[in-house]
């Protein structure tokens, strides 16, 4: 594969645009940037985000923008360069792929989607290790090997997982693995609209847990709906045949028994650390009191044993100054871990 760096140029200067800039400028490469608000493209250039193309032809394009305008934009770009290979990150390949498609000059397009993102949105939320070890999709399509050659040297150079996979299909997994959890903890999150204030301080871990993502900025998800519609509806409607069965089941303890075993199942296949095979860990549940340096304080005396934190759950009180801090740990470090912890005055909560 060849080693030298394309001239870049993104557009789109929002959180995945401007970290995009940043992460491929940090490596050396020669990048510009720009935006429909000049707002937005004045900060993504403050920030090192890229420079002004001022008239320069680029090698390859970026196209960083709201998934309803990444068909047209792509479609734009593979005309206004008609040297350039064109991409764009938009977590629906199909659709841009057939735009790109109706250009006429489909060999020159490679879908691709940075499986990253922020809780926040906007360049000032831009980070340049905003995609390092998350997997980046690769979309050839129709394209010439030449063309994937240039779009793949994006995500090597940002250190991501490259995966390569046909656009529907793509469309089809996304639907599963993050279009539908999304609108699923959005519903349950939404069904907490009949209770008082009292009744939600009753949420434990496992409601934070199932609609963390709820908090979602609903804008972008109508665009991703809208173009990823068919497969969305295959998945939910999977999903809300699963609850019927259980809904007008004559025995709900079996048919959540079943439902249960085959979640068991299937979440057991989704990659754990490092992206390989989950491990089944311990939890050691410590109570913290929630006052500065504490945390930090749990983590050093962990660290003195010896016991590596392979992931970690916090969980606070709503009327009492503590928290409960989850460590996941081997299982053959669980029991001398929690016995030096007492040791070191921390109180372990009943398992």
């Amino acid at each position: 594969m060849d080693t030298t760096t394309p001239r870049t140029h993104i557009v789109g200067a929002g959180l995945i645009g401007a970290s995009l800039g940043i992460g491929l400028a940090a490596e050396g490469w020669d990048v510009t940037i720009e935006d429909a608000d000049p707002d937005a493209q004045a900060l993504a250039r403050s920030i090192g985000a890229g420079g002004d193309l001022a008239g320069a032809t680029p090698d390859l394009v970026i196209v960083a923008v709201p998934p309803s305008a990444a068909g047209r934009v792509v479609a734009d770009s593979l005309t206004r360069w008609p040297t350039a290979v064109v991409t764009d990150v938009a977590s629906v390949k199909a659709p841009i792929a057939e735009a790109a498609d109706a250009t006429g000059a489909g060999e020159r397009y490679v879908g691709s989607h940075p499986m990253a993102g922020r809780e926040v949105s906007g360049g000032l939320g831009a980070q340049g290790d905003l995609f390092k070890a998350r997997p980046w999709v690769i979309c050839p399509n129709g394209a010439t090997a030449a063309a994937v050659d240039v779009v793949t040297r994006v995500p090597a150079a940002l250190q991501c997982d490259v995966v390569t996979m046909e656009a529907h299909a793509h469309d089809a997994a996304v639907a599963r693995v993050s279009h539908a959890p999304q609108v699923a903890a959005s519903a349950v999150a939404a069904a907490l609209g009949i209770l008082d204030a009292d009744d939600v301080s009753l949420a434990g871990q496992g409601l934070r847990d199932v609609t963390r993502i709820a908090a979602s900025s609903p804008h972008m998800w109508a665009d991703i709906a809208r173009l990823n519609r068919a497969h969305l509806i295959e998945t939910l409607d999977h999903i809300i045949d699963d609850l019927d069965e259980v809904r007008e089941a004559s025995d709900i303890g079996e048919a959540i028994t079943d439902l249960i075993e085959r979640g068991r199942f299937e979440v057991a296949r989704i990659p754990g650390k490092h992206g390989g095979a989950k491990r089944d860990w311990l939890p050691v549940t410590v109570i913290v009191p929630d006052t500065p340096g504490q945390l930090l304080r749990l983590l050093a005396h962990t660290a003195e044993e010896g016991v590596n934190v392979e992931d970690i759950a916090i969980e606070h009180s709503p009327r009492q100054p503590v928290g409960l801090t989850t460590l996941y740990v081997l299982p053959s470090r669980a029991a001398h871990l929690a016995a030096a912890l007492e040791r070191h005055g921390w109180e372990i909560a009943a398992s």
